[in-house]
Parts: C-alpha cells; sequence; structure tokens
C-alpha cells in the first residue's frame, strides 16, 4: 500500500499527471513480489528444517545432528534467500529510477486549476 500510494502522489507533488513509465511499474511489482515470497518462503523451509534437525534425538538421549550440520543443510535456503533479496532491491532501484525521471524528465508541467476562494 505505501509503494502504491508514493506512485500515486509522487507526480502529482511535481506537477505531473502520471509516472515516467507504467512498465517499470509492473516490472518493480513483479520483481518485489517474487523476491518477498522467496525470502519468506526460503525463512520458512529452513526453519521447519533446522527445527526437526535440532530435535531429532538417537536412542541414547544425544542429539542426532550437531549444529553446524543443521546450518550446513540450511545452504540451499540461504541462496534462495539471496535471489530473493536480490530481485527485491533491484525492483526498488527500478522505483528509484522510475521516480528520478519522473521528477527530472522535460515534459511540459501539467496546468492543474488552482482553487480560488470565493
Amino acid at each position: 500500500i505505501t509503494i502504491g500510494s508514493m506512485y500515486h502522489l509522487i507526480p502529482r507533488l511535481f506537477g505531473r499527471t502520471e509516472m515516467y513509465s507504467v512498465g517499470m511499474i509492473a516490472v518493480h511489482f513483479w520483481l518485489a513480489t517474487i523476491g518477498t515470497v522467496l525470502y519468506i518462503a526460503s525463512m520458512w523451509v529452513n526453519g521447519i528444517l533446522q527445527g526437526l534437525m535440532w530435535r531429532a534425538i538417537n536412542p541414547d538421549g544425544t542429539l542426532m545432528y550437531t549444529f553446524i550440520e543443521s546450518v550446513e543443510a540450511s545452504g540451499p535456503g540461504y541462496i534462495v534467500r539471496l535471489i530473493g533479496g536480490l530481485c527485491w532491491v533491484t525492483g526498488m532501484l527500478i522505483m528509484a529510477a522510475n521516480v528520478f525521471m519522473t521528477v527530472k524528465r522535460s515534459e511540459a508541467v501539467s496546468q492543474q486549476p488552482i482553487p480560488q476562494s470565493a
């Protein structure tokens, strides 16, 4: 909701009618959405994996896996988390470029009527 409201307000604050590129908004949306899903899902899967490894015990009551083994098993999840974070950051950089181009573009400023008191 916050990002959407920024996309609505930024052009109006600078006298424009719309953002520089609607296509960049769509790319940002999908990168941020996919990045967030990958990030959250990988953390959830790693949490379940580590929890199950930490509670597994041998018949004599000792732990079946060491802490280091549980961290090593989480490696693929960390890679997915990195990819998700990079997708999200890339989307935010695209948003920053879109905002910059909206503010700096050389088109004529829209002439909106200014309300006058009677």
